[in-house]
Formats: structure tokens, sequence, C-alpha cells
């Protein structure tokens, strides 16, 4: 991809009203944003990420969980790359728009708008592992998101030397791959 690594489906910019809120914000799937490049000063007194399905911020939202999975006041952030996931698995097309505002002064610091029809990105199924050596087999493999590859039912007799998950373009494996980590990184 010439515009860098694959990151989800592209949602817009923050808008930006107070507080140098800045950033590019992506559907990673339908209930996680990763936001890119992400500035806030981290000056609001009662500042959180908030969400809602009225046709602009206001009190009538929620506290979306910030990179950590905790509800804390908003710290300063910049030039921050991470995930925020909606609570409770309401998904990306159930809410209008995505904000960082102050609960105490009802201050909508920036916000970006999920556009009416957006559909963000669904796992994608693939071929299975075949049993070509060391009994290697599997169910239907899914992509979940950008980073996450999952394997149902992988059978692997564990007599390989330096076996690996192996990855790269084309329909064959090459040695011009790369490694994939596993479960454990």
């Amino acid at each position: 991809d010439q515009d860098g690594p694959y990151r989800g489906k592209f949602i817009g910019k923050f808008n930006s009203y107070h507080h140098q809120v800045g950033g590019d914000v992506y559907a990673v799937d339908a209930t996680t944003f990763l936001i890119v490049n992400f500035n806030y000063d981290g000056n609001g007194i009662d500042s959180f990420f908030w969400s809602g399905a009225s046709n602009r911020p206001g009190p009538q939202g929620f506290i979306v969980p910030d990179e950590f999975g905790k509800t804390n006041i908003l710290e300063r952030y910049f030039n921050k790359d991470f995930t925020i996931k909606l609570p409770d698995n309401k998904g990306i097309t159930e809410v209008k728009w995505l904000a960082i505002y102050d609960l105490g002064s009802q201050n909508n610091f920036g916000d970006i708008y999920i556009p009416e029809e957006f559909e963000p990105p669904s796992p994608q199924r693939v071929g299975s592992f075949s049993k070509l050596s060391h009994n290697v087999s599997s169910e239907s493999i899914e992509i979940l998101d950008s980073k996450t590859i999952k394997i149902p039912n992988l059978t692997y007799d564990g007599l390989g030397k330096r076996t690996f998950f192996w990855a790269g373009v084309g329909a064959q494996p090459i040695s011009k791959g790369f490694v994939i980590p596993d479960e454990l990184g």
C-alpha cells in the first residue's frame, strides 16, 4: 500500500474545537476505532472519549473506555496511536459520532461523525490448512482485523524443526516471506 500499512477503514479526521484535539480515525472492526496521531492537551477538567446516537455530541451519550479499557479522565496525548472499543458490544454503525467531551462543562473539544451508510470492515474467511506434512490441519481461517488471524482447531504434531507461521505475497510460500508471531508474541 503506497499510503502505508492497512489500518482499517478510514472514517476521517477529528474536527478540533478546543484543547488541540486532532488525529485520524479508522474503523478496525464493527466495534473498534483506531486513532492515529492523536493529540489532546489534557487541560479539560472532566474529559472523556464520548459517543452517542444523538445528532451531535452532548450530554446524551456514553463514555468510551480509553486504550487501556479504563474510564479515567483523559490526560495529555501527543501523536499517539491506539485503539478504543465501544462498550457493551455497541457497534460503530449504532453511533453517529465520537468526541472528546467534557462532562463538567458540557463542552465538545473535538469530534468526528460516522458517515451514514458506513460499513466497518468485517472478518474475512480464507482457506484452511491442509495436511501436507506433520499432520497440519485446521478449519476455515478467519482474518479478524489488520493484526488478528483466527485459526480454529489447529492441529500440528510439533515435530518440525524451526517451524513458524509464515506469510508473504503470492499464491505459493516463498523464502521472501516473513514470520507471523504466534498467540504468545
